[in-house]
């Protein structure tokens, strides 16, 4: 089972002292895999036709180098839809240079995007067998432009008929931010995708919808029983606040450790003493009076539709 975290939002990514302390957190959490997919990284999404030039190009071999270390994977995505030819040898050329590429750089796999692009009548077929020929044969996981929901439509049809068998697709859960993710919601979107496995995408804490509301608390409502289906695994999306992540994404560990005993008051616990402190001096000094919680399920309570950096600094200080 993958148990990863995803760089894959939009808005200004994290530095490259934060990616490499996010990666060491990373090893000690017990997470596997590194994925690395920020939207505004130009050369993921904008100019994914070129390599990167020799100063990022020495960083994202920095990168892959501490995940080694760490015994992390580290996985590149790249997302050429916005401007890809489906029909252009000259385009896939370069798509494949491209991954050739950052697997020269360390890279252990490559991901292919397809997400937040504008939608065809041809886009699931035309998608589907440029994502087959990418993989030859071979495993690939992908990001649809369906990504999220149970229902059917003609792109899901297309790429139940077309998708190879092999090719594991990523699924954000019932919606593309989802507050729960049942089995029954699992066991119905494979279906849709054609029985194959799905990766759960989890849009949990991710911010950038709102990036001054940060999400600390502990995961909630994820269905013990997900990976007992056709689930491959779950990457979690961070927020574009990097150190403040550590306090949610501890969570997942925990729950990706044991999901039948996850109990996400008891994992945030265990959160705030290793990562309270340092949490705290990243968001800043407390820039507002609030009403103190009793106790860390209440402060769980306070903190689950997402606070602003200064209340979530007077909340957690007495707790951490």
């Amino acid at each position: 089972m993958i148990r990863g975290v995803i760089e894959g939002f939009y808005g200004r990514p994290w530095t490259h002292d934060e990616r490499l302390d996010l990666i060491r957190f990373c090893a000690v959490e017990g997470f596997d895999t590194w994925v690395h997919a920020p939207k505004d990284d130009p050369y993921h999404r904008q100019r994914w036709r070129e390599p990167y030039p020799g100063p990022e190009a020495e960083r994202l071999a920095e990168l892959a180098a501490e995940c080694r270390r760490a015994g992390v994977r580290f996985v590149y995505a790249i997302a050429p839809g916005l401007s890809i030819d489906y029909a252009s040898e000259r385009d896939f050329e370069a798509l494949t240079a491209k991954r050739e590429h950052v697997r020269a750089l360390g890279a252990a796999d490559v991901q292919l995007l397809w997400d937040d692009i504008q939608p065809t009548p041809e886009s699931g077929r035309l998608q589907s067998q440029l994502s087959n020929r990418f993989a030859g044969g071979g495993p690939l996981v992908i990001c649809p432009l369906g990504y999220a929901g149970t229902g059917d439509s003609a792109y899901r049809r297309a790429m139940r008929d077309e998708l190879d068998a092999q090719i594991v697709v990523y699924w954000t859960g019932p919606e593309v931010v989802s507050l729960a993710i049942a089995r029954e919601e699992l066991d119905a979107a494979v279906s849709r995708f054609g029985d194959r496995e799905l990766l759960i995408w989890d849009n949990y804490p991710v911010n950038d919808f709102d990036g001054e509301r940060l999400f600390l608390g502990p995961l909630r409502g994820r269905d013990p029983r997900l990976f007992e289906g056709r689930a491959a695994g779950l990457v979690a999306n961070g927020m574009l606040q990097a150190v403040p992540n550590k306090l949610p994404l501890a969570t997942v560990a925990d729950y990706l450790r044991d999901p039948a005993g996850y109990d996400p008051v008891v994992a945030f616990e265990r959160a705030l003493t290793r990562y309270g402190g340092e949490v705290i001096d990243a968001l800043g000094p407390p820039g507002v009076s609030v009403t103190e919680v009793s106790d860390t399920a209440a402060l769980v309570d306070a903190l689950a539709l997402g606070v602003d950096s200064a209340t979530a600094a007077s909340l957690l200080r007495p707790f951490a």
